[in-house]
């Protein structure tokens, strides 16, 4: 199992990144931090970094919903053109 320590929203963290190369890694690292930042900076009378964490945490999964649910949209409008050009077809 690889491992790694990397600093992630101002923690040293030791994770596993068996299924994920490197450069991905990297990215997600980098895009937590960033919005650890951006929540943090966004609510600056709030002391309690678990507070901040959660937060984030919270606006990175609204995003991440966001988009599946865009990426289920986007599947059932091709769906339906494919069984309409399928019905035609017939």
């Amino acid at each position: 199992m690889a491992t790694t320590r990397e600093r992630i929203m101002g923690r040293d963290i030791e994770l596993s990144i068996d299924e994920i190369d490197e450069l991905s890694f990297n990215r997600i690292v980098n895009f937590v931090n960033e919005q650890w930042m951006q929540v943090r900076n966004e609510n600056v009378k709030v002391p309690d970094t678990q507070k901040i964490a959660a937060l984030t945490a919270v606006k990175i999964a609204a995003e991440l919903l966001k988009l599946k649910d865009l990426q289920e949209s986007i599947s059932n409008n091709y769906e339906k053109k494919i069984k309409d050009i399928i019905k035609q077809l017939d």
